[in-house]
């Protein structure tokens, strides 16, 4: 399986982060490949909608969505192609995460690659969906960090 993983710091509450972590209405300005979230069922476990990208449609899905854990894992799917997305937040700063507002971000993207462990092997070295992960954190950042300054 391929993976990708990215970690950032939000200078913003973990509360605050996870409101918009789980804004279904906010997953287009952040969330990679998607420009449009429609047909919400619900933003709980079991939950699914339909996303879109330019004149592509796919779907997904809430396979976990954690609230104690604070974490959300969503399976995207394009045609035959599944990807798994989970999001974690946890506490940042202070003395062992405590005594501070920060939190900290960590996305991980996953895929099975085609070819086997070779296409995995290349896949896992692929730039591009490193950089898919990235910008997706540090958009995330700013929409958490905008939300700390309203």
């Amino acid at each position: 399986m391929a993976s990708f993983k990215q970690e950032i710091e939000i200078d913003a509450p973990q509360e605050t982060a996870w409101a918009v972590l789980t804004d279904p209405r906010r997953w287009a300005l952040w969330f990679p490949d998607v420009e449009d979230v429609s047909n919400v069922s619900a933003v709980a476990s079991g939950g699914v909608f339909q996303w879109r990208k330019e004149d592509k449609m796919g779907s997904g899905s809430i396979v976990e969505l954690n609230t104690d854990k604070y974490r959300m894992r969503v399976v995207t799917t394009l045609d035959d192609d599944q990807t798994t997305h989970t999001f974690d937040l946890d506490q940042a700063g202070g003395l062992f995460g405590r005594g501070s507002n920060d939190c900290r971000l960590t996305y991980t993207m996953e895929y099975d690659a085609a070819g086997g462990f070779l296409g995995e092997f290349v896949a896992g070295g692929n730039p591009l969906h490193s950089r898919e992960v990235k910008r997706a954190v540090e958009k995330f950042k700013m929409l958490a960090e905008g939300q700390t300054k309203q």
